[in-house]
């Protein structure tokens, strides 16, 4: 699989799979019971090398397609996501959030979460409960909760989460301690290991009240109706989900959900402004006038495609209105 060459953590393969099912029954033996499904490309692919190491578990994942996962009960536990490469968009109890490569994210105890990746490669640390209650104790830190991690937190954790995947992927006894109990692979586990998770804890619970680690406020404010308009005045032309987010200094998927709160994507409003387009052109049509004309006036590139979604939303196909249009001269 070509994800291979760019994997941590190569000693401790545990799934390597382009079956979804196989995935998520793999995941639910070790992560929260979830639903999920493939957003695209369809060519999903997905390999997961995993370590347990003295006092955290660290996953390497690779994945291919952008995937939608549902969470199907509640956890306790913490846990760091570091992309190394793509985003991950994270809807927490109702609290949008992102994990980009210059941002890692700490998700905290959660009634519920939708967890969006990108295709990405993203180191995943699970840190139980007690174990962040245990650092965050030990030098008078409050827990931390479900918080983006910038500036120099940001830049520590993710160097410390990468040395500690390479350290593993080093060690020559860390696959053996696989195999022991978590009291007795913690109490055996190689001394840079042991450093390494203990630097990268302190790091977490010290910068859990810094100003660089706070919760940040849901960044859902977008101004739908000026974006259906920017939409109407070009919907002739080629137009990309990238556009829409830059100009409204949003995510993609935030875009996604603001239009889904007034009952439709950014596409099928989209399609809709052309549709309604291509009506009015053919209810003004002229002798010479030709459907695959109004098509491209419209913004719509497949002929077929067109008139099919005409006749869905109109009830005939767009030949019928032009010829009823010249009938009624």
């Amino acid at each position: 699989m070509p994800l291979r060459s760019h994997s941590l953590l190569t000693r401790f393969s545990l799934l390597d799979t382009r079956s979804l099912a196989a995935a998520r029954q793999a995941t639910s033996g070790f992560w929260p019971k979830h639903t999920s499904v493939v957003l695209g490309p369809e060519d999903y692919a997905l390999e997961l090398n995993r370590a347990a190491l003295g006092r955290t578990i660290l996953t390497c994942v690779s994945c291919t397609s952008r995937i939608r996962v549902i969470s199907a009960e509640p956890t306790a536990d913490f846990t760091l996501y570091v992309p190394l490469r793509g985003e991950i968009e994270m809807l927490i109890d109702d609290e949008q959030m992102t994990a980009t490569a210059a941002r890692p994210l700490l998700r905290g105890t959660v009634r519920s979460f939708v967890f969006e990746p990108s295709p990405t490669r993203c180191l995943v640390v699970d840190i139980p409960a007690a174990t962040m209650r245990a650092a965050a104790s030990a030098v008078g830190a409050r827990l931390p909760s479900h918080v983006s991690i910038d500036a120099a937190p940001a830049a520590a954790v993710i160097r410390l989460a990468t040395r500690l995947a390479a350290a593993a992927n080093r060690s020559r006894s860390l696959a053996a301690l696989q195999r022991f109990s978590a009291r007795d692979r913690g109490a055996r586990m190689p001394e840079p290991i042991r450093k390494l998770e203990d630097q990268l804890l302190d790091v977490l619970v010290h910068a859990g009240g810094s100003a660089a680690f706070q919760r940040r406020p849901p960044s859902d404010h977008c101004d739908v109706e000026a974006l259906k308009a920017w939409l109407a005045a070009r919907a002739h032309g080629p137009v990309r989900m990238t556009e829409l987010s830059k100009r409204a200094g949003v995510s993609q998927r935030t875009v996604e959900r603001s239009f889904l709160r007034t009952g439709c994507t950014p596409l099928e409003y989209l399609r809709g402004v052309r549709l309604e387009h291509a009506r009015q052109m053919l209810v003004a049509a002229t002798a010479t006038t030709t459907v695959a004309e109004v098509a491209r006036a419209a913004g719509f590139t497949h002929l077929s495609r067109f008139a099919i979604e005409y006749r869905g939303r109109f009830g005939e196909l767009p030949s019928q209105a032009l010829a009823r249009r010249r009938g009624g001269r």
